[in-house]
């Protein structure tokens, strides 16, 4: 290797190690500093992040942008609007005292809301082969927050829209109570009735703690019927199996057979 080229994998390598490594981000730790931020937070802070934004829950509805407390905020959405406020709002600049995890742990609680798992708004596609022929099952799990003392209700989850009906939703999460942290996990099969284009929402109707409104996660459902052919089964092809390569094997046999009485 050349000198010049050793030198700079050396340089790559010593910056690499030196990059800071950060804990696993904590939305707990995270709650203690957004509610007590002036006590917990670092030398020169004199308030805490309520005495701005009110509670956790209007700060979600802000970035969110779309009022709801318990909107779906992902981390990435939520460390780029609190490191944008600590950089160019005057009153949040005290904040620069965070450490960067610490702006991570707050940032990691302004998105503790209750996720599913694959993410909200993704798509779910299923294929079949036929008609009344149920595609593989595909499992979703939804989890709860973790930095809440409030137990999440899910009042139901179901398909509902077009051609909501070629899709079976198990019922096990519905009425179900999950405490933080907690999980359910349910499977969505595809068994179309039709060949209609198949494309419902799958919707998890949720209530947190005493309150009487419910929100919503909710994931996109895509159904379709294959027009190809499945492959062949028990053999077939060049394998020589199957109904058609036995009859083809008999018939070789008894050519083989005349063939040795003409030799004699």
């Amino acid at each position: 290797m050349r000198p010049a080229l050793r030198s700079l994998l050396s340089c790559l390598l010593l910056g690499a190690a030196a990059l800071p490594a950060f804990a696993a981000d904590d939305p707990v730790a995270g709650r203690t500093l957004f509610n007590n931020t002036q006590s917990s937070g670092g030398v020169g802070i004199t308030m805490s992040c309520p005495a701005c934004h009110g509670s956790v829950e209007d700060r979600r509805a802000k970035i969110s942008g779309s009022n709801d407390p318990f909107a779906d905020i992902t981390f990435d959405l939520a460390m780029t609007h609190f490191t944008g406020a600590l950089q160019n709002q005057v009153a949040m600049r005290q904040f620069q005292a965070l450490t960067t995890q610490q702006v991570r742990n707050i940032a990691a609680y302004l998105a503790d809301t209750p996720k599913t798992t694959p993410v909200s708004e993704s798509t779910l596609n299923f294929t079949t082969t036929a008609i009344n022929t149920a595609s593989a099952a595909q499992t979703v799990t939804l989890k709860h927050a973790v930095a809440t003392v409030e137990n999440l209700t899910i009042v139901g989850v179901a398909a509902a829209g077009t051609e909501a009906g070629n899709f079976t939703v198990q019922p096990v999460c519905n009425g179900m109570l999950l405490v933080p942290g907690g999980t359910c996990a349910l499977t969505v099969t595809y068994n179309p009735r039709n060949t209609n284009a198949s494309t419902p929402d799958l919707v998890f109707t949720l209530k947190q703690g005493a309150s009487a409104t419910t929100f919503e996660r909710v994931l996109f459902l895509s159904g379709s019927v294959s027009t190809t052919p499945p492959p062949p089964t028990g053999g077939g092809g060049d394998s020589g199996g199957g109904a058609l390569g036995a009859a083809w094997l008999a018939a070789l046999g008894l050519a083989v057979g005349l063939l040795a009485r003409r030799r004699r």
